[in-house]
């Protein structure tokens, strides 16, 4: 005897959804970590879903959780880039344009590290030698997918989220305001031009 009715999945019936954010513009460094300093943080260490479905007033520090976009976000991984907030001097990350960082979220924890060089700090031609002979498909891949412009390579924001009844654009909008301005990526080409003419001429 056959069922022609469906079953909602678990996960849909909790609500539980993903998308990805991506954007080819760095974030501002400052503007990026002020939003994750409001992270909502759950109470309990252990998953609970029920904490976002009842979408408790505050988090674990008594923080109001009611205007922030992250409530219900349970995951988050994927790579991301910053912008230097200093080229030159004591305080340089210049660093900070050649290297990816991973963020990755999950219940109470919250890390973002760096994750190596972007492929594009490598010359094209060089990078058949970082794949093994049967790998040639993902170095395809690479360039195909993951250098979205020409100027930067594959430099770029590629984040997964997934969550309870996650608000996607209310997300995006707060992700958006923390990558650099028209204005600030017009400075950042201008850094990096002197910075470039300055580590040829310091070598």
């Amino acid at each position: 005897h056959s069922h022609s009715h469906s079953h909602a999945t678990s996960t849909e019936a909790l609500g539980i959804s993903n998308f990805v954010y991506k954007a080819t513009k760095p974030f501002s460094t400052q503007r990026l970590l002020k939003l994750l300093n409001r992270w909502p943080i759950p109470k309990k260490e252990v998953l609970d879903l029920g904490f976002w479905q009842d979408r408790q007033d505050e988090d674990m520090f008594g923080n109001s959780v009611s205007e922030n976009p992250f409530v219900g976000v349970l995951r988050v991984k994927g790579f991301c880039w910053f912008g230097p907030s200093q080229w030159v001097g004591m305080l340089e990350d210049a660093w900070r344009h050649d290297t990816a960082m991973y963020m990755s979220h999950a219940g109470r924890h919250m890390s973002v590290n760096a994750a190596g060089k972007w492929w594009d700090t490598i010359p094209k031609e060089n990078l058949p030698k970082f794949f093994d002979e049967g790998n040639e498909a993902e170095l395809q891949r690479i360039l195909r997918e993951d250098f979205v412009t020409e100027e930067f390579g594959d430099r770029r924001q590629e984040l997964v989220f997934i969550g309870v009844d996650i608000d996607e654009p209310a997300i995006r909008v707060a992700l958006d305001e923390c990558l650099l301005s028209a204005d600030e990526m017009e400075t950042y080409r201008e850094d990096l031009a002197n910075f470039r003419v300055a580590s040829s001429t310091s070598n």
